[in-house]
């Protein structure tokens, strides 16, 4: 917030955006886990840890030619088990994102309700600007305060639905404690 607050400066405003961004992403991803009574944990190990296994299984391999013009490429049974494990891991991933969107959104695990489109239009939208290098070197126009607002009310919403009840909660609670807590005199 203080980042956004700051004034932008032209040779390091990517920069000032991609930190926003990230942060907003990092929270996105958190809030579940905080907010929603059901959370499903990353898979472990990740599918960024299993994707850096490939080199070196591929080296421990160097006759393999995975570019092949055929239908079917014969590899070692290891480098088929890394793939499929990397392929269940990120469908996993993808599912466990939208799951705990739903969690946190609507308090079910059914992930078709339109606000988790919306969720995710906006976590996309931080994801695509977190790094240096991807939107801003295709020439894309960096997005200005004002959009990143128009994102960060997404998220603020949520957060006011889901811990608006909490507040509200302990408020009555406040109030409970200090009439429990109130000093009488006693007038027997």
């Amino acid at each position: 917030m203080d980042l956004l607050a700051a004034a932008p400066v032209d040779e390091g405003e990517n920069a000032r955006v991609s930190v926003i961004c990230h942060c907003m992403r990092e929270l996105m991803n958190g809030l579940p886990s905080v907010l929603s009574e059901a959370s499903i944990p990353r898979p472990y190990p990740s599918s960024v840890a299993l994707l850096r296994k490939l080199p070196q299984l591929l080296t421990e391999h160097p006759g393999i030619d995975l570019e092949l013009d055929q239908d079917l490429i014969p590899v070692p049974r290891k480098l088929a088990q890394a793939l499929s494990a990397l392929t269940s891991t990120v469908t996993r991933e993808q599912g466990r994102n939208r799951e705990n969107a739903a969690a946190l959104l609507t308090g079910s695990s059914s992930a078709t309700h339109p606000v988790i489109d919306q969720w995710n239009r906006t976590y996309q939208f931080f994801v695509g600007w977190t790094h240096l290098d991807r939107d801003h070197d295709n020439g894309k126009v960096l997005p200005t305060d004002e959009v990143l607002i128009g994102h960060f009310r997404v998220i603020e919403d949520v957060i006011e639905v889901r811990a608006g009840l909490f507040f509200e909660n302990l408020h009555a609670l406040e109030d409970l404690l200090a009439e429990i807590n109130e000093v009488t005199e006693d007038k027997s």
